[in-house]
């Protein structure tokens, strides 16, 4: 039988996958459009990276920050052993959509690269379905024998 703790984390790291997936959809069905500025894009990037993070962290136990930071969630995942599918540094300039960009104007005289930062918040979305669809271990059976199994 599996432990009903491990199985609520897994229920809510799969909904903060569902979330971090409609962030995604969301990119996916603008990301061409001029109508849509970069910091609309990069927000939603930066938030299905940040949840899909935050939703392998649920799925392992771990304790995380309640932060948009990507760079302090990047060092939790690592922190809690987990192998992410890109460097921190492709992560962390993404931080600035979270907050700052949300009521100001993305004035960057290169622009945002919208394809680059859909790539790989698919990547972060796919990673962690991987880590959240990892079977629920079952709880250890009490031994009435006091003799280790085998």
């Amino acid at each position: 039988m599996a432990d009903s703790r491990e199985m609520r984390q897994q229920e809510l790291a799969r909904l903060l996958l569902q979330k971090a997936r409609q962030d995604l959809a969301l990119v996916m069905s603008v990301a061409d459009s001029n109508a849509v500025a970069d910091e609309i894009v990069g927000f939603h990037i930066q938030q299905a990276i940040e949840k899909a993070i935050k939703a392998a962290l649920t799925r392992l136990g771990s304790q995380y920050e309640f932060t948009h930071d990507l760079s302090i969630l990047y060092r939790q995942a690592e922190h809690s052993e987990l192998t992410l599918p890109a460097s921190i540094d492709a992560v962390e300039e993404l931080t600035v959509f979270a907050v700052q960009f949300r009521y100001l104007l993305y004035q960057e005289e290169q622009g945002f690269d919208r394809s680059a930062g859909l790539t790989l918040a698919k990547k972060f979305v796919e990673w962690a379905n991987s880590i959240i669809e990892l079977p629920v271990r079952p709880s250890p059976q009490p031994n009435d024998d006091n003799q280790p199994a085998g």
